[in-house]
């Protein structure tokens, strides 16, 4: 990454599906904090009219289209999370666009003067530590049944597809990372809000 401020750090938030990194961005968010998700840029970067969007269709095929000309996440996501190898086409094709689009973004807030940057990514790897420029890292967690009861009730997936996609992920595993900071996200909002806040506290530490 290009040349920032000593004092700025990067922070990312990962983990498993179900487990509630989104939330814990938001709470971020809400402090005041300047935040990326790498969930949003992968959508950015399969939008229709793309090239990330054209490779996708070219290599699964117009029926993950859906009527309105956008990607079917659901549909794609129902053959990548039962087939590891067109996972791994799925992955070779978006990865390094959402990986250049969020480094773009984090070299921006951080020329803008932010003093920290929070960027979510899924699964991250020790190698996206270096190319991220990330300085710290908080793993999100919840129990098995409780992040399959959120894919399942909050997103409208199927069981059977929801516990394919935790299985998929889980197998990749992050309990290898370097994590300052590990939340438990097996409660209420208040629970939540509770450990962050306790994050942000450690942050303002020098």
């Amino acid at each position: 990454m290009a040349r920032r401020p000593s004092t700025a750090r990067v922070i990312a938030v990962t983990g498993t599906i179900g487990s509630g990194k989104s939330a814990v961005l938001g709470l971020f968010a809400e402090a005041g904090l300047a935040t990326l998700s790498a969930d949003a840029i992968a959508r950015e970067v399969v939008a229709p009219g793309t090239e990330g969007f054209r490779a996708v269709v070219a290599a699964f095929g117009p029926e993950i289209v859906d009527e309105r000309g956008e990607l079917d996440r659901g549909r794609l996501g129902t053959v990548v999370f039962s087939d590891e190898a067109k996972r791994t086409v799925l992955n070779a094709l978006t990865h390094p666009r959402i990986r250049a689009r969020l480094i773009e973004l984090t070299q921006a807030l951080l020329a803008e003067g932010n003093a920290v940057v929070v960027i979510e990514i899924p699964l991250l790897t020790p190698t996206a530590l270096s190319e991220y420029g990330i300085d710290d890292v908080i793993i999100v967690c919840a129990p098995e049944a409780v992040a399959l009861d959120r894919l399942v009730r909050l997103r409208g997936l199927d069981p059977d597809d929801a516990s394919a996609r935790l299985r998929a992920q889980v197998g990749e595993g992050i309990g290898h990372l370097p994590a300052r900071w590990r939340v438990v996200n097996d409660g209420d909002l208040a629970t939540l809000r509770a450990q962050v806040e306790a994050i942000l506290e450690d942050i303002k530490e020098p």
